[in-house]
């Protein structure tokens, strides 16, 4: 059993929310939103008036959309759930069948089961529950025997380290 104390910054969750938004975004999305841009463009440049035009006006305003909101989203919610914490810590506590997270502003006890992939970043880890769900962990915080621990009890329920 491994007992941890996590200290949250908002520059940690500004970093763990921008990897977690490139990784579900990614490269590729943004090259089609470019491109999609470029045409465009060169449609508006030539005056084109047609459903094509509109079609591409509307798919890059959509995709526009999404990028901005997806971040904000998840930005101003983990904002909010840091900003109702007292103290910028939380207990994390680890056992063999399941990990607890208890903070001043709450707390909760999952089975390793809940969690379905970790997205491993250089400052943090975060730990997917659902495609939207994630809780973030700050890796200066947790020595490497803790580390392994917690992607051994992972990969064990069948969750994904990527």
């Amino acid at each position: 059993m491994h007992l941890l104390t996590l200290t949250y910054s908002e520059p940690l969750l500004r970093r763990a929310v921008l990897g977690f938004w490139w990784r579900v975004v990614g490269l590729r999305f943004l090259i089609a939103m470019a491109l999609n841009g470029v045409a465009l463009g060169v449609l508006l440049a030539q005056r084109n008036g047609s459903w094509l035009t509109g079609l591409m006006a509307t798919t890059f305003a959509l995709g526009l959309c999404f990028v901005v909101t997806l971040y904000l989203f998840h930005y101003r919610n983990s904002l909010r759930k840091f900003r109702a914490m007292r103290n910028p810590q939380a207990k994390f506590e680890l056992s063999q069948t399941a990990f607890s997270l208890c903070a001043d502003s709450g707390s909760a006890t999952l089975p390793w089961t809940a969690v379905a992939e970790i997205w491993k970043f250089e400052s943090c880890w975060l730990l997917l529950f659902s495609k939207a769900q994630f809780v973030t962990l700050p890796l200066a915080d947790i020595p490497s025997d803790a580390q392994a621990y917690i992607l051994e009890r992972v990969g064990a329920a069948g969750g994904k380290v990527s």
